[in-house]
């Protein structure tokens, strides 16, 4: 079982076997221990000394986040570091040819799920809506596979990803929501915000996945290596972006399992969740991670999380040498 935890002020404790979830000493819910695989803190939550200790010695991962989603840290113990492998990223990061074929392999995967999403939408839509969006990641993906360095590739990436938005909107059908684009830092509308929620809930489980396999998630490809910023992580998690989360967020809206209600503006007219409408995206996102799919490179049937451990070791597997190409997880029979 995997719980998030978001109620501000919350205090997490630990009573014969069980997680006690209180504030200002009333208690609010109880979880038996046995069940927790992960749990996950947004914003201003506490801990007692028990329960931290019950979480190290059963190595299960509690993930610091602020109340917008935000990674800010985690509870562990020693992570498991394989030395052999980081020392091979390590070389891989000085080798240009090697970085620019996983670019390419990276930008390439992310715009052909985004067109195959597309594709597969637009038959619900009148003939041709989608046509301009489609023609135009498909000419992108073209100049990625010719791309002369990384530069080139990243600026065909941010071509491409603003053609798939600009078909995404059309795939909006609840005319509640408004989005006429992406916006970041903060998200202006319901669905930017979504979508930011969502891509961060997205990096924590990749970043997991990540650890496991004993990868350096500071050194990635397409994404710049700057200090404290986690290129690998970016890297991985792009090829998953229209899979999980965009697809998620348009069945919600168009389905009408969150409505304009579950959303309220703050200072500068930013976007938030309200209680309510938090829990039920987070409710809605976890049964999203508890389905399986097939993946891609042995038709295995596998939960998400197993996905991301799967693609991770893959990556691993290429930056040592045993195999030949990187090959982004896509959707097997879309």
């Amino acid at each position: 079982m995997v719980i998030y935890i978001t109620e501000q002020g919350a205090v997490l404790s630990k009573k014969q076997g069980r997680l006690i979830i209180s504030k200002n000493k009333n208690i609010i819910s109880e979880i038996p221990l046995n069940k927790i695989e992960k749990v996950n803190l947004m914003g201003n939550i506490s801990l007692t000394t028990p329960i931290i200790n019950y979480f190290l010695d059963k190595k299960i991962e509690v993930i610091f986040m602020t109340q917008t989603g935000k990674y800010r840290g985690k509870l562990y113990t020693d992570e498991y570091r394989n030395v052999l492998l980081r020392l091979e990223q390590y070389k891989r990061s000085q080798d240009e040819e090697f970085k620019l074929k996983i670019s390419k392999s990276i930008v390439i995967g992310k715009l052909k799920n985004s067109y195959d999403f597309l594709l597969s939408r637009s038959k619900y839509l009148p003939k041709g809506r989608l046509s301009k969006e489609l023609a135009a990641i498909r000419k992108t993906i073209e100049k990625v596979e010719k791309g002369k360095n990384i530069d080139e590739v990243r600026g065909f990436e941010g071509i491409g990803t603003k053609y798939y938005f600009q078909g995404y909107k059309k795939l909006i059908k609840n005319k509640d929501f408004k989005f006429e684009k992406r916006t970041l830092h903060p998200p202006r509308d319901p669905i930017s915000a979504m979508l930011s929620f969502g891509y961060y809930f997205l990096y924590n489980e990749v970043m997991a996945a990540i650890n496991i396999v004993g990868l350096d998630p500071y050194f990635g490809n397409l994404h710049t290596i700057d200090i404290s910023k986690k290129s690998l992580l970016f890297d991985l998690v792009e090829e998953f972006r229209n899979i999980i989360i965009d697809s998620f967020i348009l069945n919600l809206v168009n389905r009408n399992e969150i409505t304009i209600k579950d959303f309220k503006k703050k200072e500068k007219e930013i976007i938030h969740f309200t209680d309510n409408g938090l829990k039920k995206f987070i409710s809605k996102y976890e049964t999203v991670l508890s389905q399986k799919m097939k993946y891609h490179l042995d038709d295995e049937v596998n939960y998400i999380r197993t996905i991301f451990q799967k693609q991770a070791r893959h990556y691993a597997r290429v930056v040592l040498g045993d195999e030949k190409e990187y090959i982004p997880f896509y959707r097997v029979g879309i």
